[in-house]
């Protein structure tokens, strides 16, 4: 499989995920049904679509965090502090799955202490082009692409624009609106979402202290981006981070050679990171056996939360 079909692939994935279908159940339910003509809402959140100077598009965003009686369960309903925000990348289905893992790990009895988070999700409108293949990636992700092999919106290089668009002009709009700290946010990316995790963290953005590289898109460049996160863990970070890395390691060796070399980048991460301690960096990194690309996400999302915000490690 060739870079570009890896490119063109997950895009199209990705925007299928967030747009919904409409099927005859809709047309011929019952009678005492009837069609919404909308996507089955996330309950406790709110939607917001937001026109980006910085990216140059129009993103959307919805924001969630745990119902009364989940915080009431968990014995947090009289005496909420403010919350820590957590941004979640490829919103339209990621954010569901982080906001169910923390409802459930916030009523955990047996390892209580799981705080209340406020989660971000960052997607594009239902419709629209998905642009994370534009919006996550560095400048030299991949050997590039033919002009006119591909619609701008799925071409590489703009993190820059996007970690823009996160720290000037969603993240004030968030804390004006919300109770929540005045922390610096965590920050949850899964394959390209990782790949710009992996970039917040290399340009050391004030906004982030806590990252999640889920199965990040590092690919051999003419630019040696792991040798500069070497140089970078040789100085003082911006923040004490904590940091959770995962891969499948049915990535690793499945066979796949795009993601082989994703593995392959992957272990020469962790080498650096455990090779040039920082007293500023917290981190744990995890090979899941038996693994693939999407069957991963599930369990490495779980551990990276308990990771990340939890009072405890996560099971090996």
């Amino acid at each position: 499989m060739q870079r570009r079909h890896f490119i063109s692939g997950a895009a199209t994935l990705a925007a299928a995920a967030s747009i919904p279908a409409t099927s005859d159940a809709q047309a011929t339910g019952p009678e005492n049904a009837t069609a919404s003509n909308a996507p089955w809402p996330l309950r406790g959140s709110e939607s917001f679509v937001i026109d980006s100077e910085s990216v140059g598009d129009r993103l959307a965003v919805g924001v969630w965090k745990p119902g009364a009686e989940f915080l009431a369960l968990a014995g947090k309903a009289d005496d909420m502090p403010p919350l820590d925000i957590v941004y979640v990348l490829d919103g339209s289905w990621a954010l569901a799955m982080a906001a169910t893992i923390c409802q459930l790990q916030l009523v955990d009895l047996v390892k209580p202490g799981f705080p209340p988070l406020l989660l971000v999700g960052v997607d594009y409108p239902e419709g629209q082009p998905n642009a994370r293949t534009r919006d996550y990636t560095h400048t030299d992700l991949a050997t590039p692409l033919q002009e006119g092999e591909l619609p701008p919106e799925q071409t590489i290089g703009s993190a820059d624009n996007f970690l823009r668009f996160l720290e000037e002009e969603l993240d004030p709009f968030i804390r004006a609106r919300y109770d929540v700290s005045d922390r610096p946010a965590g920050i949850l990316g899964d394959s390209y979402g990782g790949t710009f995790t992996f970039h917040a963290f290399r340009r050391q953005s004030k906004l982030f202290d806590k990252y999640f590289l889920g199965s990040p898109g590092l690919f051999t460049t003419g630019v040696d981006y792991i040798g500069e996160v070497r140089k970078l863990l040789e100085g003082k970070l911006v923040h004490d981070t904590k940091m959770y890395l995962s891969f499948g390691a049915m990535e690793a060796n499945g066979g796949v050679s795009i993601y082989e070399e994703m593995g392959r980048n992957y272990n020469s991460l962790v080498s650096v990171l455990n090779s040039t301690p920082n007293d500023g960096l917290t981190f744990a990194s995890k090979m899941y056996p038996g693994h693939t690309h999407t069957t991963i996400l599930a369990p490495a999302l779980n551990d990276a939360l308990l990771y990340l915000y939890g009072p405890h490690l996560p099971r090996g």
